[in-house]
């Protein structure tokens, strides 16, 4: 079994950025990524967005679902990852849980495919542990996500028009 060097706590926007990405580069088929609130900070960033970009324009059958607690100000804040999601909507879909509907956890996570976990500490704080695909968590993950998912209502507000 490898062992992944991305495995344990993690401080700071550039390490957080790195922890994404690899989760990203791991994955071969879905990333799926919740959060109460999508921070700014991280989700905006050009490196994460091009990360976002280059997992759904590699190969076929990619899928991007993202789960967001809370909206408001999404296109306000998080401008470049709405832009991909307008560009790319089959393969990078947004939704909402619907009021009331559980959330499949109190802080945000990265989820990718193969089992890998980025958890955040979320509360404004740019940090948490990157969990790698042999701990075995990723079962649990994804399935609270796919639940949630499945009752979730897409977020047509943000399509673009074509006219």
């Amino acid at each position: 079994m490898n062992e992944s060097p991305f495995n344990g706590r993690i401080d700071g926007l550039d390490a957080v950025i790195v922890a994404a990405t690899a989760v990203l580069q791991t994955s071969s088929r879905r990333i799926c990524l919740f959060a109460p609130k999508l921070e700014a900070r991280l989700w905006n960033q050009p490196a994460v967005v091009d990360a976002l970009r280059g997992f759904a324009v590699s190969g076929r059958e990619r899928e991007i679902r993202i789960l967001v607690g809370e909206p408001a100000d999404l296109a306000r804040d998080c401008g470049a990852l709405v832009a991909l999601h307008q560009r790319l909507p089959t393969t990078l879909q947004l939704r909402q849980p619907l009021e009331g509907d559980e959330w499949p956890a109190q802080h945000p996570f990265l989820l990718g495919d193969d089992g890998a976990i980025l958890r955040l500490d979320g509360d404004g704080r740019l940090g948490g542990e990157i969990i790698a695909a042999e701990a075995g968590q990723g079962r649990v993950f994804q399935s609270r996500f796919d639940g949630s998912w499945e009752r979730a209502r897409p977020m047509s507000e943000l399509r673009a028009l074509g006219i």
